[in-house]
């Protein structure tokens, strides 16, 4: 299958215009759970095709309405973390793998190689945390040095938590020691 072209700078665009104020005129906001419906939304807007019409196929990634109720107008793998990931990545074997590469890592990891992932991601790609499953996606609208880490970042933008220059090497830092914690990297 022949992929788009992805916008990187649209996606940027998109991610930092909506992060905090949510894009209510298009789209549905899910107050509570947002995360990957919005980061769907910054794909969308660098180009990425929706595919599919029906909700639940995790072939199918859409939405078609602004209305927050209308669930079956909106593909569970634009709207929920680990559905998303199903058609992005792979589950155990369970998966569109629509990214270009797809990564499981844990906060350790991370931590250990995050030049490998300063220098592998770029604005635009996806990352997500699990415990095993992704309950929380973010999307990479910068790549700068950090100041108060002392080296190179990446700033995310999210939902739910409604942020923006969100530190990528910071809230791994968080994640340390708490067990059975994966860190999911999609290079789009």
């Amino acid at each position: 299958m022949l992929r788009p072209q992805y916008d990187r700078l649209a996606a940027k665009n998109y991610a930092e215009e909506y992060a905090l104020s949510p894009n209510v005129q298009e789209y549905p906001y899910y107050k509570n759970d947002d995360c990957a419906n919005f980061v769907s939304q910054v794909l969308k807007a660098g180009g990425m095709e929706e595919m599919g019409n029906k909700w639940d196929d995790l072939n199918s990634w859409f939405c078609r309405t602004s209305e927050e109720k209308a669930l079956k107008k909106v593909a569970i793998t634009w709207r929920a973390a680990r559905y998303f990931m199903r058609h992005w990545g792979n589950e155990n074997g369970m998966g569109a793998n629509r990214a270009h590469n797809f990564y499981k890592i844990t906060p350790e990891e991370a931590i250990a190689n995050f030049s490998f992932i300063y220098n592998t991601l770029q604005v635009g790609d996806v990352v997500q945390y699990g415990k095993p499953f992704p309950y929380h996606t973010q999307v990479i609208h910068n790549k700068v040095f950090n100041p108060f880490m002392g080296q190179y970042d990446l700033f995310m933008a999210q939902h739910t938590a409604n942020r923006i220059n969100v530190s990528l090497y910071g809230y791994i830092l968080k994640l340390l020691g708490k067990g059975n914690i994966y860190i999911y990297l999609y290079k789009l």
